[in-house]
């Protein structure tokens, strides 16, 4: 994979636990996806890998918010290590990709431990976790870049590049290969934090019809190919769909605080495990009565010193991921179904032709699960669609992809 030049500040910071935090930010998404300001991961920084193992069939059940919400709980676990350093990490629907420097890696195996423990008792899911070793990837050209977005004043994402990230991944969901550092609940301690972890937000209903899960992975052997797959994507949605305020999956006149204790469970028991029955129900009632006073704060426009109530939700429409880069294309888009048919249509052309594979999924709603480690600021808030979302849609992904490799375009 040919290299891209990044900021001198990456460069002296490539081989400390500030590398990530040391990168320069781009303000563009669309630059973000072509690769601009890229860097190389240090060779003694891990790839975390966690996933929910079996979750098409939970997502089948309902527990598709389940899944969502161990996913995040397992980022806030990471995340709480270690507060002064700032960490790549990015969602996926039903699991988590992380990047760690060296010397955390041994103080991050009990909080994922924890986040597996969680898993299994609170949600009755399986988190399978393992961590590969940049320098192996590398060692075996498989590149591991990265790259930083700023969506909000307050909040960066990463943007990750090359094909080392899919190898991890590959490895830690494949039995048998080597290289992997498997993580395994009754290994040794389980011992982690999840505060932060917030579920407190009522489904957001569509605004045009349904909202949509698209995932998009360009497959051309070259890079640079790839990348221009990527430009003309993102042209595409914004001929079909219009500019990004049009197809946002979130809308600050929209946001509900839920108070119904289905709608906070997930929340609920990621902070009451192993509780008392009357304390965690303490809990709840605690939970319904904040909301029922947040709701009536954002009535009043209020501003108190934990919490700026007149423009939370605006910057909480800033901060979310409906749209990421992790060496392939997430989003979730707003739109009706005429204009799905007009993506998937473009698409498939584009398929047929070998530059990429797809995988989209409709859903009534889009969920929302944060990480809150500030009102005023510094929260994030982690966006799938209900009814499966991402997880759904990757299934469709795979079998384009596995379809592809044994009809390759003539």
């Amino acid at each position: 994979m040919p290299s891209t030049a990044a900021h001198t500040a990456a460069g002296n910071a490539a081989d400390n636990a500030d590398f990530y935090r040391a990168l320069p930010a781009l303000t563009s998404f669309a630059e973000a996806a072509q690769g601009r300001l890229q860097a190389d991961l240090p060779p003694d920084w891990w790839i975390v890998i966690a996933d929910v193992a079996g979750s098409t069939k939970a997502i089948e059940a309902g527990a598709y918010k389940d899944v969502n919400t161990v996913g995040v709980a397992c980022i806030a676990a990471v995340v709480n290590v270690d507060r002064s350093l700032e960490l790549p990490y990015v969602f996926g629907g039903d699991g988590a990709t992380f990047a760690v420097p060296g010397r955390l890696r041994d103080a991050v195996l009990p909080a994922l431990r924890a986040a597996q423990k969680l898993a299994r008792q609170a949600f009755n899911l399986h988190l399978r976790v393992g961590l590969v070793r940049v320098g192996d990837l590398v060692a075996q050209d498989q590149w591991v870049k990265l790259g930083k977005l700023r969506i909000s004043a307050q909040v960066t994402q990463p943007v990750l590049y090359g094909r080392g990230w899919e190898e991890a991944e590959r490895r830690v969901k494949s039995a048998n290969a080597e290289g992997v550092l498997r993580v395994m609940e009754v290994d040794g301690p389980a011992a982690g934090s999840f505060a932060g972890f917030e579920c407190r937000w009522q489904g957001v209903p569509s605004f045009n019809g349904h909202k949509l899960a698209l995932l998009v992975a360009a497959t051309a052997a070259d890079t640079q190919s790839n990348l221009d797959t990527y430009g003309n994507v993102l042209r595409q949605i914004d001929a079909i769909y219009g500019d990004v305020a049009q197809y946002h999956p979130l809308r600050v006149d929209r946001m509900r605080l839920a108070l119904r204790p289905r709608w906070l469970s997930q929340e609920w028991r990621v902070h009451t495990q192993g509780q008392p029955p009357l304390q965690r129900l303490g809990h709840l009632a605690r939970m319904v009565g904040l909301n029922l006073a947040g709701r009536l704060l954002f009535a009043l426009g209020r501003d108190t010193e934990s919490v700026r109530w007149s423009r939370y939700r605006e910057d909480l429409v800033q901060n979310s991921d409906f749209r990421k880069f992790d060496g392939m294309l997430r989003m979730v888009i707003d739109g009706s179904d005429a204009q799905a048919a007009r993506l998937a249509q473009w698409l498939e052309s584009e398929s047929r032709a070998g530059r990429l594979a797809y995988g989209m999924h409709k859903s009534s709603q889009a969920l929302l699960t944060c990480i809150v480690q500030s009102y005023n600021g510094q929260h994030q808030h982690f966006v799938d669609g209900s009814e499966g979302g991402y997880a759904l849609a990757a299934r469709q992904l795979k079998q384009r992809l596995s379809s592809a490799r044994a009809s390759p375009p003539g």
